[in-house]
């Protein structure tokens, strides 16, 4: 049985997220939403609450929360604004990598960083032609003479340009999938490694999901887990990944829930002098998006605590999480802009915004038609990396 309680640790970090989410986050979104800036500041308001360790462990100075804290987090940040909040989930996703290192030096020393030197950190997994199938990167790393050589092209890179880290896979050369990998932890300014700055997107406008270009000899020490041993390191990882993409999704579906609900409240008819919560073809579209993201809620709650409590057990889980969170955004915003017809289609409301970044899960990691197949091959007893 299944235990959704949280404890005063971890409502108390939400809590605190969600002050910051409001307070500084919100106001700023429009803003960003329309330079397509990097949000800076909201970054530094969410290392000022010490927020950047979320994952990092309490033994590295970090908050050491656990998952269930974490995509709770990510969804109160992404009501607020999703860009930020996907650029903060991929720094999130990193760092529970290293975590993930044991007694690296490398790994060990840039946790240190994030949190002493409130530092970023981004993941560098999709490339051109494969996208999301981080299983199988066609990037490959080259030993040589003591390190490695690296060369290709990493796409959709969130944040990239505005990071000091950059976390890579590869592929290590290997035939047997358990050694298949290897993790390299870059800095910044690691020579050979450019970023082009090709992110104009829909949504998520301020992602900075930028395209990354290794040509570059790096040091063995670079090398997290040491050579062929990524895999191990990205199955630690990957429920922060999934969970972060599924919370970003709920918390745009509840912010555009919140404005349609806000609007039908107050919004009078010239008519009949009443609002439009008074009509009962209205109520019937607020309570399907209330369901919806209510439905999300649960499934995002059950993957998260099944990746705390059982992870060997946890995928399906976070894949139907991610699933319903994806389609749920969708759903909602298209379902609040029929409600609040042209007072939510202006650039003037929030709602466009909600609309257009609603549309960003569904694509980006493991994307809609693959999360279903990876879905029913689960419940088929199938193994999900067959094709």
């Amino acid at each position: 049985m299944v235990d959704f309680t949280l404890t005063s640790r971890q409502q108390d970090l939400i809590d605190q997220a969600r002050a910051v989410a409001r307070r500084c986050l919100a106001p700023r979104a429009t803003q960003y939403d329309r330079s397509g800036e990097f949000p800076a500041e909201n970054l530094t308001d969410l290392a000022d609450a010490g927020l950047l360790g979320l994952l990092v462990p309490a033994d590295r100075g970090g908050l050491g929360a656990d998952l269930t804290t974490y995509a709770l987090t990510i969804a109160e940040l992404a009501e607020a604004c999703g860009s930020t909040a996907l650029i903060f989930a991929m720094h999130c996703g990193a760092t529970h990598l290293l975590a993930g290192a044991g007694a690296d030096s490398a790994a060990a020393d840039a946790l240190h960083t994030v949190v002493a030197g409130r530092k970023l950190m981004a993941w560098g997994f999709s490339e051109p032609g494969t996208g999301g199938n981080i299983l199988n990167p066609h990037l490959r790393a080259t030993p040589d003479n003591g390190g490695f050589s690296l060369a290709g092209t990493k796409a959709f890179c969130t944040g990239a340009g505005h990071v000091d880290y950059y976390l890579i896979n590869t592929h290590s050369g290997e035939a047997e999938f358990r050694k298949s990998q290897s993790m390299f932890l870059l800095p910044a300014g690691t020579d050979g490694l450019t970023v082009k700055e090709t992110w104009d997107a829909m949504g998520m406008r301020a992602n900075c999901a930028n395209t990354v270009i290794l040509d570059c000899r790096v040091p063995d020490r670079d090398c997290v887990g040491g050579h062929g041993g990524g895999m191990p390191l990205l199955a630690h990882a990957l429920p922060a990944l999934v969970l972060g993409l599924a919370a970003a999704s709920l918390g745009v579906a509840r912010a555009a829930n919140a404005f349609a609900t806000a609007h039908v409240t107050r919004r009078v008819h010239a008519n009949t002098g009443a609002n439009l919560a008074a009509y009962q073809g209205v109520r019937f579209q607020i309570a399907e998006m209330a369901t919806t993201a209510h439905t999300a809620y649960l499934s995002l709650l059950h993957a998260a605590v099944t990746a705390d409590t059982d992870p060997l057990e946890a995928l399906p889980a976070m894949n139907m999480a991610k699933y319903v969170c994806n389609t749920a955004a969708i759903t909602i915003a298209d379902a609040a802009m029929q409600v609040t017809g042209g007072h939510g289609f202006l650039r003037s409301n929030p709602l466009e915004r909600h609309y257009r970044d609603a549309r960003a899960g569904a694509v980006m990691g493991a994307n809609l038609g693959v999360l279903r197949d990876m879905i029913g091959k689960a419940a088929l007893g199938l193994d999900p990396r067959d094709g």
